[in-house]
């Protein structure tokens, strides 16, 4: 029996772990190899991580799948909460699986992503219930074509999953991307006091529709409310996403389908390049037209594919400088997403609403493929936008709607809402929209009505609270990066100060508590999500110990500069 699981997997930097973690391999030794063999490609040693590592090469007709299999000369211990940690090089051609076998002859499947051709580490829990008796790199195939090429992987070790976290603070992070532009998403033209919330609270745009059918009138256009609202942030320094979006009465209803109405809504996006060029502003053009809500009665991508590259065009001709996206896809429709885009469009960027069943952290592996098929695609100049994501109050649990009023609903909210920003970092998203500004009613069942970060009276909710704490800290300090060779499950993100060093620890396991130790020496605070103080047990030597949890958020620790 084999189970196929989608669990987070992300390339973080060096700290130190307590217990004995069992090598599998670290390819130094004289027997290095023996205990492994491989599956429809060749197995060699060749350069590691650190010296050598093991080489996965292959050459694979369409459909076709190789592996790297270990299997002891002997028992190996039987861990409580056993996981997999390595280090990997990714190919950008393949999909990469780990895979591992128990004494039951269960076999769990587990992705691995990332970013290709960089070295990276991952700690990758198995849900397993015997002994482990095997595991396998696995690698297939993206696009069901032959491909050729090579797997690198170096110090495979199985450890426990629950592990404490031990902070290192010689750790060197993980070299940092560009830190991303964060805004928010609102759906009122006119809202000063939720306005002065958003930009208290660090967030340097809004994201709203422009309607057409508000804009056009007898092929005239009328900005009057849209000029009002940039007037507003530009008092604010803040800049917008206009969503150019939905049909027009005179030209077909929604969505544009004929060449007629497809022009005329490319004429609708020039006018608002032309309008709006030189001031700080993004265009996106429509929202989710792969689904039925949007894209009426049915998504099409080869309809929307027509629309775009008007639109694209138009406001190119009108505003060469423009920044313009395409329209944000619910979750990552790669299928609709191949056939409605090509390089010819010349956008600055892909949109996506990310928006993942789980936890946010567990977007990291679709984001990964997402990224390599652009990068191949469309060219790595293009970047890819989450143009909108969020969490509702009424959502807690995750997985089912609950009264959105309560105060355990929107403390989850406050913890999910700060994990997503800080997965927009890790992941490396140059641009991100955190949905919603306001909640757009007042039933508390409803989870439409209840993604704010403010309630329909504009007063602040927790989440709102909670991401002033986390925008304070990253606009004071410098993104230094991710520590890597975290246990799984933990992540922790690393700030530079002028006088002081702040690093944000936290899980995205959704039971139970994780520990993190950490040296007193020089720590001058430890908050938690809303950016209170937390009291951490002292070890006597020199340590101190914290508990962290999923529906708690992040701890913020913060030392001195020596």
């Amino acid at each position: 029996m084999t189970i196929f699981v989608r669990i987070l997997v992300v390339a973080l930097l060096p700290a130190a772990f307590a217990g004995t973690p069992y090598l599998i391999d670290d390819f130094e030794a004289s027997g290095a190899l023996q205990n492994w063999r491989a599956e429809g490609g060749r197995l060699t040693l060749g350069p590691g991580h650190r010296e050598h590592g093991a080489i996965l090469s292959y050459q694979l007709p369409r459909d076709a799948s190789a592996e790297a299999v270990w299997t002891p000369s002997s028992k190996i211990p039987k861990m409580h909460d056993p996981a997999i940690s390595l280090w990997i090089r990714l190919p950008p051609e393949v999909e990469v699986f780990l895979e591992g076998k128990d004494s039951n002859g269960q076999t769990l499947r587990v992705p691995i992503g990332g970013k290709a051709g960089e070295w990276q580490y991952v700690a990758i829990p198995l849900r397993i219930k015997g002994r482990l008796v095997e595991i396998g790199m696995m690698v297939r195939a993206r696009a069901r074509v032959a491909v050729e090429g090579s797997l690198s992987f170096d110090e495979v070790s199985l450890r426990e999953a629950s592990e404490p976290f031990h902070v290192d603070m010689s750790a060197v992070p993980q070299a940092p991307g560009p830190a991303p532009h964060l805004g928010v998403n609102i759906h009122l033209l006119q809202d000063d006091h939720a306005l002065d919330q958003a930009h208290a609270a660090g967030f340097e745009f809004v994201r709203m529709d422009m309607l057409w059918s508000n804009v056009e009138r007898g092929g005239r256009y009328r900005f009057f409310g849209y000029d009002r609202l940039l007037r507003a942030l530009d008092a604010r320094g803040m800049g917008v996403l206009w969503i150019l979006d939905y049909g027009h009465p005179d030209h077909g209803g929604s969505p544009p389908r004929t060449p007629q109405d497809v022009a005329a809504f490319a004429r609708f996006a020039g006018a608002a390049a032309e309008h709006f060029k030189g001031r700080n502003v993004r265009y996106e053009i429509w929202n989710e037209p792969n689904t039925r809500q949007f894209w009426k009665p049915s998504p099409d991508a080869l309809e929307y594919g027509a629309l775009l590259r008007e639109a694209a065009a138009a406001i190119r001709a009108a505003d060469p400088a423009a920044k313009v996206s395409s329209g944000g896809l619910s979750r990552f429709d790669l299928e609709f997403l191949s056939r409605a885009v090509n390089r010819e469009l010349a956008l600055t960027a892909i949109g996506i609403h990310p928006y993942p069943k789980g936890a946010p952290e567990t977007v990291a592996p679709e984001m990964a493929i997402l990224r390599e098929w652009v990068a191949r695609a469309l060219g790595e100049q293009v970047e890819i936008w989450d143009t909108e994501w969020g969490y509702s109050s009424a959502n807690a649990p995750i997985e089912a709607p609950s009264n959105g009023h309560t105060e355990a609903g929107r403390r989850l909210q406050a913890s999910l809402a700060v994990r997503e920003l800080l997965t927009v970092w890790t992941v490396g998203l140059p641009l991100a929209v955190f949905y919603d500004l306001r909640d757009d009613g007042t039933d508390p069942s409803n989870q439409e009505h209840n993604y704010g970060l403010l309630d329909s009276s504009g007063e602040e909710k927790p989440a709102m609270a909670a991401i002033r704490t986390l925008m304070g800290f990253l606009g004071s300090h410098k993104y230094a990066g991710m520590i890597a060779e975290t246990p799984a499950g933990i992540h922790a993100l690393r700030l530079d100060g002028a006088a002081d060093t702040i690093l944000i620890v936290w899980t995205d396991q959704p039971e139970g508590h994780r520990t993190v130790e950490f040296p007193k020496r020089n720590l001058t605070s430890m908050t938690d999500l809303m950016g209170q103080a937390v009291k951490s047990k002292d070890r006597g030597t020199g340590q101190a110990r914290v508990e962290i949890d999923g529906a708690g958020g992040p701890v913020y620790l913060r030392w001195a500069s020596r």
